[in-house]
């Protein structure tokens, strides 16, 4: 029976002490411990944007992107201020190194991570981590990484551990007036380790949008003192996507876990903005199952060979009344560069890829501009003004016929008026420019329209000017377009004034609305 009291104490006490840091979204522990002052700041959500020593902890596929080795040490006291004055506190200490000769062999990492609870337990997490980035499909990599972790925990030599339980739920000393020794701990020592580890990724699904995956404990080893007895390690899985910009990123982290038979969740949702001279503020929420509520925000400060960083995580719901957890981290960096920087890779993918598209732009630029050309050198259509009609003969009647009546004079001058104007025309019509010929041509049909006279030689050559005019008017369309689509693929100010000057020169005598080139070339000539 003392044997399933102590049992029952420490189910209690282990039940109970994640819902003392479930706020935060570490893994590195054997429960989420919140390392580092700059993911804390970022409520966890750190999967896809882990990029300095912290991957270890967060996401090791991260470490595959640091240039140069990092180290970082830490130390935290938990929820400060509880009511029984306990003491939760953690200290960490971290280090990478990125491993270059002729090639990239990728990153290593090393951490030891102790959580204390005073003289009651102690857990220790010591971490050997690998990352490497793998390219593949032109410019684009994956990052993946490693860690193998060794379990450690030390259960305290006290009152509860050498002063049993008895069934009646007092203590061996009052009852029986005299300690006697728990046999969990008589049986199975006050040690127990485990190994176990961890897998993660990221990548670059779009230009500034990457995802994170981690996969944590995945052997969910057993903890137990006794190993008949089933204690396993949950195992977590995060997934997290994040938006990165020059300098500020957004971050959503979603995580999920089997706990007691049951699914715990957890969404952390954070944003982080660098002001100049490497001033940096961050803030995020985060929810989840068990009416998980919590809230943290921070700052920091970062060069090349230094980063300080401060957070605060406060509780809104599970345990209040304390003056939340403060967190300052500090992370040096040191040795030769081995690699470029994540932002300046980025650089150079941007720079070449805007090489590859200035290259294409004046590819493109040259085939608009010699389209262009062919349709301003295009040679408008000779029209010939039409010959007038030419009545039939007249046939020579076999047999006499009778005199035919004379028309009206008056319709004998409309018609004769008529035809001295289209003959005037026409002999006028080479020396006319397009418009005065298309304005003559055009109050002749409508003077002598509906006069009971024949003027289709003038209808036919009105019908052929109007349909030259709609032809150049879609030749000046088109030429505009291809001016657009130069000028959006950066042709120069001079360039841009020539082609208007052309554009207006050759369209506007056809007396087409030119104005949207006018206009342009106006602003242009300010």
């Amino acid at each position: 029976m003392t044997k399933k009291i102590t049992k029952l104490f420490l189910i209690t006490f282990f039940t109970a002490l994640p819902l003392y840091y479930f706020a935060s979204f570490l893994h590195c522990a054997f429960e989420p411990i919140p390392i580092g002052a700059r993911p804390a700041g970022l409520g966890g959500a750190y999967t896809a944007l882990s990029d300095d020593v912290y991957s270890i902890c967060y996401n090791p596929a991260g470490m595959a992107l640091i240039p140069r080795a990092e180290f970082t040490a830490q130390y935290s006291q938990l929820y400060v201020g509880l009511w029984d004055n306990s003491k939760l506190s953690y200290s960490f200490v971290g280090l990478s190194q990125p491993v270059k000769f002729k090639r990239d062999y990728g990153t290593v990492g090393l951490s030891w991570l102790m959580f204390n609870t005073d003289d009651i337990y102690k857990e220790n997490t010591g971490v050997f981590s690998y990352a490497k980035s793998i390219g593949f499909s032109g410019n684009k990599s994956i990052e993946l990484g490693l860690n193998f972790k060794f379990l450690s925990l030390i259960y305290g030599k006290h009152d509860y551990t050498y002063d049993a339980l008895t069934d009646d739920g007092n203590t061996w000393s009052v009852e029986k007036g005299q300690k006697q020794e728990d046999s969990l701990f008589q049986d199975y020592g006050f040690n127990k380790s485990a190994f176990t580890f961890d897998l993660g990724a990221q990548y670059y699904i779009f230009k500034n949008y990457k995802l994170g995956l981690m996969l944590s404990n995945i052997t969910e080893p057993n903890i137990a003192l006794d190993p008949k007895q089933d204690a396993k390690l949950s195992r977590w899985i995060n997934f997290g996507l994040a938006h990165i910009g020059k300098n500020y990123a957004l971050a959503i982290d979603y995580m999920t876990r089997q706990f007691n038979e049951t699914q715990d969740y957890r969404i952390s949702v954070a944003g982080e903005q660098y002001f100049p001279f490497g001033i940096g503020l961050r803030a995020s929420i985060i929810a989840g199952s068990r009416e998980l509520s919590n809230i943290a925000c921070g700052f920091g400060y970062k060069t090349n060979s230094l980063q300080i960083d401060y957070a605060l995580e406060y509780p809104l719901s599970g345990i209040r009344g304390t003056m939340g957890n403060h967190k300052v981290s500090l992370i040096l960096r040191f040795g030769p560069i081995v690699r470029m920087p994540e932002e300046t890779t980025l650089l150079q993918q941007k720079l070449i890829a805007t090489e590859q598209k200035l290259s294409d732009a004046e590819k493109e630029i040259e085939r608009l501009k010699n389209e262009l050309e062919k349709l301003l050198k295009k040679p408008p259509t000779e029209i010939k003004p039409v010959e007038p009609v030419k009545p039939p003969k007249p046939v020579k009647p076999e047999v006499p016929e009778k005199p035919v009546v004379p028309a009206k004079p008056e319709i004998s001058n409309i018609e004769q008026n008529y035809q001295k104007e289209y003959s005037d025309y026409r002999k006028l019509a080479p020396t006319m420019d397009f418009v005065k010929r298309l304005q003559t041509i055009k109050s002749i049909v409508e003077k002598y329209r509906n006069k009971n006279i024949d003027i289709s030689s003038a209808e036919q050559e009105y019908r052929l000017l109007v349909d030259e005019q709609k032809t150049q008017e879609k030749m000046y369309k088109d030429s505009m377009v291809y001016y657009r689509k130069m000028e959006a693929r950066g042709i120069d100010k001079k360039t841009k004034i020539d082609l208007l000057k052309r554009i207006i020169n050759k369209y506007q005598p056809y007396g087409i609305d030119v104005s949207e080139a006018r206009n342009e070339l106006e602003k242009l000539q300010k």
